[in-house]
């Protein structure tokens, strides 16, 4: 592959800040100058033991801090960046330590315990132990919609409004009082995210693309099959869910220029603390969880954090049960006081009863349209689709001296599927408007598939031409196989039988035991990156960064239907140093205000199989977004506009009429050009004293080279606002709040052109309430589609629909310790 011009301009532009903050990890100093705590420095210090994030911060600011060794012994300190006065930056090291700073000369300052620190002494007053939560990026206990510092994008702790690209964290907070409790609940309500539901798979898209999931900011396959499925993912174990929109492919090489999903786990917390919870709702649903962490030694050098959930019960549709079962657990060791092992477990089983694959009839076979009920199960009684995972990682950080840390990750995940099922059949829909009668397809597809990822970077800050910048580099490995098996109860590819509509519990459950075939795939991927922020004056910011990617995919099918396995391999494919490239500029034109812009390339491996089953060849293209950001109110609010064009050819686009891959999958054609384009505003954090809110509208449109339309079925305006207000004085005990969601109109051609099916424009109410009996126990109502909206919740998927969930209630109790 040869690289362009451009390309070989910003390699060298990277390698270049690269290689200057490498030469550049030497003791940054600042010489003392009378009234230094009132002055403003460039500050850039990485969450650390508090000891060593002194010694940093004494370095940088040329101030003098003594504390006595049991005094922070066991103190974590959160990240710092920023332009901050000394006092600025001591409150945010010191917020929720009991720890007070006060100044013991002109410039000297000795931090303390609280209770001993003499008031009249200097003139640096004690500082207060509640500012700034969640200066290291972490929501929980923040009470807050928003976050001060995020890494999705460049894997720099940067502020929203520091990071050119469009970016949403789902707070906590927002988790909980929203009764989010599945990563589908999440996406649902994000700005700019259009979630489709096939059965219980469901796509994520933003801007006309796919999203690609990442665990802690690291890249995973762990889902590139059917053995893997992300909507179902728990969202108890993690503390916040970041959405970037828009290309991602700087740390996410297999990413889509839709952007990256990145959850973020829950992590232990030096004092004890936690909750226990329970719940109930329609259909029979209940659920309990707990979560407990602490130190688990006498300094606080070893925590540990335990998550557990139970979720079982019905659903609105007919014969459908599901259990979900989450086990979490993790033990920090700080072996060193610069030096934290982590090693942690996540088990995840999800068991669904009456569950679907595909989707209910849209027609019947003369093309007259199907009336079925809300509740109608599209599967047999006895279908089921069970899936566990199991994942297993560790991780070492070290933080240098000079504020630089660095990181390193491996995790190995397992994924099992246990599926089978008995389907209505809709290639084409045979269903007889008079007779009811139509086909079953039935059969036994169990998967498990293996992902074994390993990362390690380091970022920090250095010191050129007089002036703090930033830089980050690293390494990422992913290694992803998985296998897919078909059983039927017949000699025969084909396992169907006729079938009533309205009688599908009558159809019994066969005994598959005659091997179809198995199919697999294997791919690796191995990246280097890096990215430096630059800072050549203090109101504008310079972004470089580039991804280096090597990829390989090989698969192979056995068909088992003769007296010997025939195994057939596909093609290997391979891509070899595929340079992705990112630049961004971020200008501030006030205090509160920044204009930005964003330019990456687009690379990803296809997933998406044509007709013969073979892998389409890997998407390419380039984004390109201009904006502008806001923080307000000391970074508790946080607004942003833009603009975005995207370019991408091998575009995944299914073929209308083809009947399903062995996988059950729908086969795709390569689309060259599609491009798509659109502008976005969000509005996230504090907006007034005690009312959070989380909301965004979205418009885009994305046509192919031909400019004909694509995605028809996927609506092209979004509005999503979440909010709550927490009431004042007497009544301050009550929180009241609720979301909206509205979507353009959609529409879907049958494939057998039996007609055209069209949802007009859509909005869902959904309220929730909070009464706080005590700071320790609380009560949350939640209810969903308030109106009761009949609606698709995904349409075409399998040439039919799925239908969205009626109105729905929860009540939930949570005991804090």
């Amino acid at each position: 592959m040869r690289s362009s011009p451009r390309q070989h301009l910003l390699s060298a532009a990277l390698a270049t800040a690269l290689g200057t903050a490498f030469l550049s990890w030497s003791s940054l100093a600042t010489a003392q100058t009378p009234g230094q705590a009132a002055r403003v420095f460039d500050v850039s210090v990485a969450a650390q033991p508090l000891s060593s994030a002194l010694n940093e911060l004494s370095r940088q600011t040329g101030m003098q801090f003594f504390a006595a060794g049991d005094v922070v012994a066991g103190v974590q300190s959160p990240a710092l960046s920023g332009r901050l006065t000394v006092q600025q930056a001591l409150e945010r090291l010191l917020a929720g330590s009991g720890l007070v700073a006060v100044r013991s000369g002109e410039s000297q300052v000795t931090v303390q315990r609280q209770s001993t620190a003499p008031a009249e002494r200097g003139s640096l007053p004690p500082v207060s132990v509640t500012a700034a939560p969640g200066a290291d990026g972490t929501t929980e206990n923040t009470g807050s919609y928003t976050t001060r510092v995020t890494g999705a994008g460049t894997r720099m702790d940067l502020s929203l409004r520091e990071t050119p690209q469009s970016v949403s964290v789902i707070t906590r907070q927002q988790i909980s009082d929203q009764n989010l409790v599945t990563l589908n609940d999440v996406l649902r309500q994000t700005p700019g995210i259009v979630a489709d539901r096939i059965d219980e798979r469901v796509s994520y898209t933003s801007r006309g693309f796919t999203l690609s999931p990442m665990i802690d900011g690291i890249p995973t396959l762990a889902y590139a099959s059917v053995a893997g499925e992300t909507s179902i993912i728990n969202t108890a174990v993690y503390d916040r869910v970041e959405i970037v929109r828009g290309a991602a492919g700087l740390l996410n090489g297999v990413g889509s220029p839709g952007g990256s999903i990145n959850l973020v786990r829950k992590r232990p917390t030096t004092e004890f603390s936690g909750y226990v919870a329970g719940g109930f709702g329609s259909w029979n649903r209940y659920n309990t969880e707990a979560d407990l962490g602490g130190k688990l030694n006498e300094s606080g050098t070893v925590r540990g954090r335990v998550v557990a959930s139970h979720t079982d019960g019905d659903s609105f549709t007919d014969h459908k049960k599901q259990r979900n079962s989450v086990f979490f657990g993790i033990v920090e060791v700080d072996l060193a006081p610069t030096t934290t092992l982590a090693v942690g477990y996540e088990y995840q089983k999800n068991a669904i009863k009456g569950a679907n694959f595909g989707q209910a009839p849209l027609f019947y076979s003369d093309g007259t349209r199907t009336r079925l009920p809300v509740s109608f199960n599209s599967s047999t009684p006895w279908s089921h689709w069970d899936m566990t995972s199991d994942r297993f990682f560790v991780n070492l950080e070290h933080r240098l001296d000079n504020g630089w840390r660095v990181k390193a990750e491996g995790a190995l995940v397992n994924s099992k599927r246990d599926r089978a099922g008995g389907d209505l059949w809709l290639y084409p829909s045979t269903f007889d408007p008079f007779t009811q009668e139509g086909v079953l397809d039935r059969g036994d597809n169990p998967a498990h598939g293996r992902n074994k990822s390993f990362d390690v970077y380091a970022t920090g800050p250095f010191e050129l031409f007089g002036r703090t910048h930033q830089a980050s580099i690293g390494l990422n490995v992913n290694r992803y196989t998985y296998s897919v098996y078909k059983n039927n109860s017949v000699l025969d590819t084909a396992d169907r039988e006729p079938v009533t509509l309205y009688n599908l519990s009558a159809a019994p459950r066969p005994q598959f035991i005659y091997p179809i075939l198995n199919f697999g795939e294997q791919t690796e991927e191995t990246a280097i990156y890096g990215s430096t922020r630059l800072r050549p004056t203090d109101s504008l910011s310079v972004i470089l960064g580039g991804r280096v990617t090597w990829y390989r995919n090989s698969g192979y099918d056995t068909d088992t239907t003769g007296s010997e396995p025939v195994t057939t391999y596909t093609p290997r494919v391979r891509e070899n140093g595929v340079f992705t490239p990112y630049v961004g500029l971020v200008y501030d034109v006030s205090k509160e205000f920044s204009l930005y812009a964003s330019y990456t390339d687009i690379f990803q491996p296809n997933t998406a199989k044509d007709v013969n089953n073979r892998v389409l060849d890997p998407k390419r293209g380039n984004n390109i977004e201009l904006g502008i950001k806001g923080e307000h109110m000391d970074g508790r609010l946080n607004t942003s506009f833009a603009v975005f064009r995207s370019e991408e050819d091998n575009l995944a686009v299914d073929i209308p009429g083809a009947a399903p891959l062995p996988d059950g999958s729908t086969p795709s054609r390569a689309v060259k050009g599609a491009r798509s384009k659109g502008f976005e505003a969000t509005v996230s954090g504090e907006i007034a004293r005690g009312w959070q809110i989380m909301g965004g509208y979205t418009y885009h449109t994305k046509r192919d080279a031909e400019d004909k339309l694509l995605n028809t079925p996927l609506p092209r305006r979004l509005l999503r606002i979440a909010t709550t207000y927490r009431l004042p004085g007497d009544w301050s005990k009550l929180t009241v709040g609720g979301s909206l969601s509205y979507q353009s109109r959609i529409y879907y051609d049958e494939a057998y052109e039996l007609g055209r099916v069209t949802q007009g424009g859509l909005t869902l109410l959904g309220l929730m309430a909070r009464y706080d009996f005590t700071k320790q126990l609380s009560a949350t109502l939640n209810i969903e589609n308030v109106g009761n909206k009949r609606y698709y919740s995904g349409l075409g998927g399998y040439n039919g629909y799925t239908q969205g969930a009626p109105r729905s209630a929860w009540l939930r109790a949570t005991y804090k310790f």
